[in-house]
């Protein structure tokens, strides 16, 4: 992978951590809400000591074998734990590879290649957008200042790659 495909893979970034971060926090709320039903059934009486008269094979018997065949609350809330910290890691390994950028950017010499690597990379703003905050013309920025700065990450991104761990 070259220095620019890896800039490219990490730009949109924060929108997969928002989203990651977004299911985790929709999974601790479905949680707390099937924590919060099982403590009212407790409190209020839970059907413990429902009998239901049913013939073989009839629907209120397999209703009987799908309600016995449930897991428990403790089960659901390590499923769920489980997944969070499935999250958790995606969420990890995503911030690190954008930290890993930010590394490499930080090694480069010239501020104005930085910058254009931090606004167009990690920030996700447009050649036109760069182009203004810069005071540079668009098509300067978009073609020879972003070849300058993307030929200058690659010689620090291959001494980076390059240093012992």
């Amino acid at each position: 992978m070259s220095g620019e495909q890896f800039l490219n893979s990490i730009r949109h970034l924060d929108n997969e951590i928002n989203a990651l971060e977004h299911e985790r926090v929709r999974m601790m709320d479905r949680l707390d809400r099937w924590l919060d039903l099982l403590e009212s059934a407790e409190r209020y009486g839970s059907m413990s000591g429902v009998v239901v008269q049913h013939s073989i094979g009839s629907k209120t018997e397999s209703i009987g074998i799908q309600l016995a065949d449930m897991i428990t609350p403790e089960q659901v809330a390590e499923r769920i734990n489980r997944y969070q910290e499935r999250i958790n890691r995606k969420i990890d390994k995503l911030v690190d590879r954008k930290q890993e950028a930010l590394d490499v950017i930080e090694r480069i010499p010239s501020t104005t290649h930085r910058a254009l690597l931090l606004y167009r990379y990690l920030n996700c703003l447009k050649w036109e957008t760069i182009a203004d905050l810069m005071g540079y013309e668009p098509s300067y920025v978009r073609d020879d200042l972003k070849q300058a700065a993307i030929t200058a990450f690659e010689t620090e991104w291959e001494k980076y790659r390059q240093k012992p761990t």
